[in-house]
């Protein structure tokens, strides 16, 4: 059975990390190995067991691990090599780049390289005065190049005068880097006070080389300039950079041939080092170089021009995507341009820290087979997804690389893929659209749950609320069903009890009256008093009102309240007359008799109408005066001065019986123009 194996780096989008993987798959493929790359993970920042796809129980089931020390570590101190081994406490491992103990490890030599080009740069150039410009202090490379160039320029004898060498570093190995620092050191020296610029890195140099074309003193513009690592843009015309070249495909064919002879049994050596070489070209002052462009050349350069055109298309298209759906017609597009052989979405069920146990294939499909897209929404274990993903197997030279989607700390999905060694760039960089597509749509998830969970919360809040406001009814339609009563017992005792002890005093008084003054005083008084209370009872429950038309009824009760004295109160109606319940009729008496009252007792009104409408689907009452107004606004007192109560208590109690039968109360008012009333109340059945 064949040995499968994982070459961990973060990402294929530079040529460092590309060329060791095209070295390690060429190499794992001849030596009858399946390789899978693994993009993505930051073990710069902490390195833990949570790694699942790498750790020893691993759904890979992998048999070794190469591990890109050299990128993935940067600038990780302390004693990784037993941390290292805690993740990976079966599984062999080789170190690619930097020497750790205990772990067989794969470096390039560039200790006599460096020495060569320093060599160069003294003895045919004369040059006497350097400036490197490296990267981060702590960084395992830098520490490598810095120390090998101080030894060198300082450490050596020369034949001529001593040499000096100035030291600046950056944050990181990259033109911006570059730049800064050279914009920053001549800032500081305004006149050129060096002979040579060694730069970290072949990317810091075409940053420093932009900065010294471009806005760089006079005095600085021809500086010479040197890089490290022979990137294919240092061979370019523009550039022609002088470099040490680093052998990276030769780094990553050798750890997977190591790999092989640990998974052997076979003895390896700690540490194996692969001799690096200077590259003179013209940037260091040097003559006579020029570019060869082989005729492929110019084919591959229009393959990436193509490409970028379609990663820059694809990055488009997906950033619409509303839905995970909705990125598979960009996806298959892309993936047939770049002739992917096999692709898989997998995707987590929301954000998390750490790997879970469990995805879905929200996307299986092989472009160039032309079999249909296979979609798997069942959330399977990580051990059933790579038994189905990877029982296929692949094409020689298209080695499957893995690339986990992530959104800063958190873990999205991943993607697993085989394309051609020309398009792992682009694959890596559409896979950093891919990412934040992912995570813009579990936004939009999130979102769109927060937005359910509020409309679940409103319709409970709207539940509660019909449910207070049901029982707050009942409560209100409690109390005046009460108070109608207590008007009725009122009633009662005053026409049973009252006006009967009332009518026995008249009678008696009447006899004396003829031949007693006195008598005739008390039979006028207790006449009068006898008329009023019936007139009380009268009013506080009218018995006609069971008996009587609505309409009926609040005319007699405006012909009852229009006395000699104002105001004048008239009553009209419209309209052909609806059936009302008892309760209806009762509540729609009460708020006439309440606002009238009120409009006798406050309003100060020449004149008042009381209107009854009878509508197709409602009856409106409206009461309407030209007293001083009613001001909603304004401040009642508590308690008025003749000792009654205040009017705000009378209107609640017209609202309460209005919101009783469902309809509405509006009272409004302006000062000086008086008040109107209106209550509308819906009603049904045909008309009488």
């Amino acid at each position: 059975m064949a040995y499968r194996i994982a070459l961990v780096l973060k990402y294929l989008d530079e040529e460092y990390q590309a060329s060791i993987f095209r070295g390690a798959a060429a190499e794992a493929e001849r030596l009858g190995m399946e390789l899978i790359c693994i993009q993505g993970d930051q073990f710069d920042q902490s390195i833990s067991g949570s790694s699942f796809f790498f750790s020893s129980s691993s759904a890979l089931r992998l048999d070794g691990v190469l591990f890109l020390s050299s990128i993935l570590l940067d600038n990780n101190t302390g004693n990784i090599s037993s941390r290292l081994k805690n993740i990976f406490p079966t599984i062999p491992l080789v170190s690619i780049g930097t020497a750790l103990k205990g772990i067989p490890s794969i470096v390039c030599e560039t200790t006599r390289p460096i020495a060569d080009l320093v060599h160069h740069l003294v003895s045919d150039h004369g040059y006497r005065r350097f400036l490197y410009l490296g990267g981060p202090r702590g960084n395992h490379d830098n520490r490598v190049r810095e120390e090998a160039f101080t030894k060198t320029i300082l450490g050596k004898k020369w034949s001529a005068n001593t040499c000096t060498l100035a030291i600046r570093n950056g944050e990181l190995f990259s033109e911006t880097a570059g730049l800064q620092l050279i914009k920053q050191y001549c800032n500081d020296h305004s006149e050129r006070d060096i002979d040579v610029i060694l730069a970290g890195s072949d990317d810091m140099a075409a940053g420093i080389r932009k900065y010294l074309r471009t806005g760089a003193p006079e005095s600085w513009r021809d500086c010479p300039l040197t890089g490290f690592d022979d990137i294919p843009l240092a061979a370019t015309q523009p550039l022609a950079l002088t470099t040490i070249h680093q052998p990276t495909e030769r780094m990553g064919a050798a750890a997977a041939r190591a790999l092989h002879d640990v998974l052997h049994g076979s003895k390896t050596a700690p540490v194996l080092e692969i001799p690096g070489r200077t590259v003179l070209r013209n940037s260091c002052g040097c003559q006579g170089y020029t570019v060869s462009v082989p005729p492929e050349e110019s084919e591959r350069a229009l393959r990436r021009e193509q490409f970028l055109r379609d990663v820059s298309y694809f990055g488009q298209e997906i950033m619409g995507a509303s839905s995970a759906e909705a990125l598979e017609r960009p996806l298959r597009e892309f993936l047939t341009n770049v002739a992917s052989r096999d692709f898989a979405l997998v995707l987590y069920d929301s954000p998390v820290s750490s790997i879970p146990d469990k995805g879905r294939i929200q996307l299986h499909v092989s472009p160039l087979a032309g079999t249909q897209p296979f979609r798997d929404m069942t959330l399977r274990s990580m051990d059933e997804l790579f038994d189905s993903l990877l029982k296929n197997p692949v094409n020689a030279g298209t080695p499957r690389c893995l690339f986990h989607l992530r959104a800063g700390d958190y873990r999205l999905g991943f993607v697993l893929y085989s394309v051609d060694q020309s398009a792992h760039t682009y694959m890596s960089v559409s896979g950093m659209f891919l990412s934040h597509a992912v995570n813009r749509l579990f936004e939009l998830e999130h979102e769109q749950d927060r937005a359910r969970e509020l409309e679940r919360e409103v319709e409970k809040r709207t539940r509660e609320l019909k449910e207070e406001a049901r029982k707050r009814r009942e409560v209100e339609e409690a109390v005046l069903k009460i108070s109608d009563l207590e008007r009725l017992r009122f009633s009662l005792d005053l026409h049973d009890d009252i006006c009967q002890r009332l009518a026995a005093m008249t009678m008696i008084c009447k006899c004396a009256a003829d031949s007693d003054p006195a008598m005739k005083t008390l039979f006028d008084m207790a006449n009068e008093t006898l008329r009023k209370t019936r007139q009380y009872a009268h009013e506080s429950f009218p018995v006609e009102i069971d008996s009587l038309d609505l309409s009926d009824a609040l005319n007699r009760l405006c012909s009852d309240m229009d006395t000699a004295e104002k105001p004048v109160i008239s009553f009209t109606r419209s309209g052909r007359t609806r059936p009302l319940t008892r309760e209806q009729k009762i509540n729609v008496f009460r708020i006439a008799q309440e606002a009238l009252q009120n409009v006798v007792k406050h309003a100060e009104a020449d004149k008042v109408t009381v209107q009854l409408d009878y509508g197709t689907s409602s009856v409106t009452l409206a009461i309407t005066d030209d007293g001083h107004g009613y001001e909603q606004n304004g401040k009642e007192p508590a308690l008025r001065k003749n000792r009654r109560r205040p009017r705000g208590l009378g209107i609640r109690s017209m609202e309460y019986r209005a919101h009783q039968m469902d309809g509405s109360f509006t009272i409004t008012g302006k000062k000086g123009k008086g008040t109107r009333i209106e209550v509308v109340i819906p009603v049904t059945g045909g008309e009488q």
